[in-house]
This record gives structure tokens, C-alpha cells and sequence, in this order.
């Protein structure tokens, strides 16, 4: 297949941003789903890690955006795309796309290790595509855009899991249209740009304050606050009670690293109660 500047293995959520963004600034491109939808390479990672990589184009920049698991894993690709493409080539960067469960020293930032007892094999095969490969590593915190509102996943919680969400109500964001930028930023970068950044936009958000705007977890919260653990966390006996907001919450993740790195700043923060900022460049 012709080479293209930036090979996007797995248009999902930010894979579709980035795709968009590239086709926006002029960037060739290909990318990858499982069943080659929308004019996409079929194409899947085997579970072993191992793949026929001959389906997928000579790239400069390859974004994996699914979780790898395991260093193994992780080598398998690597060499497997090496193999499929022409002998003596300079390999592509790597830039993969990583949580940030595994960083939970308050506050976390650039220079902090993640925990790999937490991070598992996900952080295992992210080391190596940093340390090894000379790669990126951008560690995302929570992904919303479009459908993927903040303030509708007041749905996903239980008594059980709200009980346990109280005792840490700090969440970070980034949009994807921000995910993608930061992407970009690294793929079309003069220098390598390896190693590890966190990557969000900047601010520390409120979950309870997001989601007891719904009826039913404000119902949940309400349940709660008759115990006196509850009382005790939130300092309150009543809803109307609760101190919500930024200033309630623990800063835990600093992105101001990558950033500034790059001479950017986030375009898509999240308000509360407001629609979703971004607009495709094809509306």
C-alpha cells in the first residue's frame, strides 16, 4: 500500500477526532477498525499480540489508541509492522494512547512514575513502547465530546458505587477535539517528544457536582447522607448542604507539561450545563 504520514491503528472515539483533524490540515492518512467500516483498513491486533501487519501502509507516525497488554504484546507489533515494511527503513514514532489510572500521587504530572501494581500490563507494554522504542506515551484522563456528555454519566452509578465515588469527587477531562490536537502536536513535532505526558485540559472538575443534577442520583445522594460516614466525607446532613465545585476538589492531575511543551493550550473545556463547544471544520 502507498505510505501515508500517520497510520491510526484502531478509529475510535479520539481515533475519529484525529482523523478528522488530519484531514483537516492536509496530513495523509490511514486508519484501522476491526471490520473496515467507513473506507477503513480491516485490521486487528491478535491476542497474543501478534498480527499480519502486510494489510497496513508504510506510516511516519503510528497512534495505537487501543489498550496493548503486556511488553510482549506490545514487541509483537513493533517488530510485526517492522517486518511487513521495506528492509533497512527507519522505523515510524510511536505514539501510544494510555490512562492515567495508573498515576495516583496527588498531584501527578510529567516526571510521575505510575504505579504498575495498578497500571498492570496496560503501563508494562506503555514503558516499553517509551523506553525501548523511543516512543510517546500520552496519558489521557477522561474522554468526553458528542455524545459522551459528562453530565449523562450520572446513569452508571449505584448506591454501592456512589458511596465509593464521594470519598474522591476530583475528575479530570479532555476532549477528544484536545485529545486529537495533542496527537498531532507529537506526530508533527521537529524533535522525538518521547517518553510519558498527562494529558488533560488543565482543570479539576466536580463529579457530584456534574452528576446530581440528575433526579435519580441526587435521589442515591440523599440515601446516603442518612449515614453518618457519608455525613462525615461531605460535611453535611442535606444535599442542598454539600459544597460542590472545583474548590471541593483535589487538583490530582497537572498537564501543564505537555502544554507548554508545545505551545498550546486546550480549546474544549467542559461547563457544566453547556453544549458541547466543538464543531466539526466539515459543518
Amino acid at each position: 500500500m502507498p505510505g501515508v504520514q500517520v497510520l491510526i491503528l484502531g478509529r475510535g472515539f479520539v481515533g475519529s477526532y484525529l482523523a478528522a483533524l488530519l484531514a483537516e490540515t492536509g496530513t495523509s492518512y490511514a486508519a484501522t477498525t476491526t471490520d473496515g467500516r467507513d473506507g477503513t483498513i480491516s485490521w486487528a491486533l491478535g491476542e497474543d499480540g501478534g498480527s499480519d501487519c502486510s494489510a497496513l501502509p508504510v506510516a511516519a507516525v503510528v497512534v495505537v489508541t487501543f489498550p496493548l497488554q503486556g511488553r510482549c504484546a506490545a514487541k509483537r507489533l513493533v517488530d510485526g509492522y517492522a517486518a511487513a515494511g521495506p528492509k533497512g527503513r527507519r522505523g515510524p514514532r510511536w505514539i501510544c494512547l494510555g490512562s492515567s489510572r495508573a498515576f495516583t500521587a496527588v498531584p501527578s504530572d510529567r516526571f510521575t512514575a505510575p504505579d504498575a501494581a495498578v497500571g498492570g500490563e496496560r503501563t508494562e507494554a506503555e514503558e516499553f513502547i517509551a523506553r525501548e522504542c523511543g516512543g510517546c506515551v500520552l496519558n489521557l484522563v477522561g474522554l468526553w465530546g458528542g455524545a459522551r456528555a459528562p453530565d449523562k454519566w450520572g446513569r452508571f452509578y449505584t448506591e454501592a458505587r456512589l458511596r465509593k465515588r464521594i470519598e474522591d469527587r476530583s475528575l479530570h477531562l479532555i476532549h477528544g477535539a484536545d485529545a486529537a490536537r495533542a496527537i498531532y502536536a507529537v506526530a508533527t513535532s521537529d524533535s522525538e517528544a518521547g517518553g510519558r505526558w498527562l494529558v488533560s485540559d488543565g482543570r479539576v472538575y466536580d463529579i457530584l457536582q456534574i452528576i446530581a443534577r440528575e433526579h435519580a442520583v441526587r435521589g442515591l445522594l440523599e440515601t446516603l447522607l442518612n449515614e453518618e460516614h457519608a455525613q462525615r466525607v461531605l460535611g453535611a446532613s442535606r444535599v442542598e448542604d454539600v459544597a460542590m465545585g472545583a474548590a471541593a476538589v483535589a487538583l490530582r492531575v497537572d498537564s501543564s507539561h505537555f502544554w507548554s511543551r508545545f505551545g498550546l493550550q486546550p480549546r474544549y473545556p467542559y461547563v457544566l450545563g453547556a453544549a458541547d463547544p466543538y464543531r466539526p471544520a466539515t459543518e
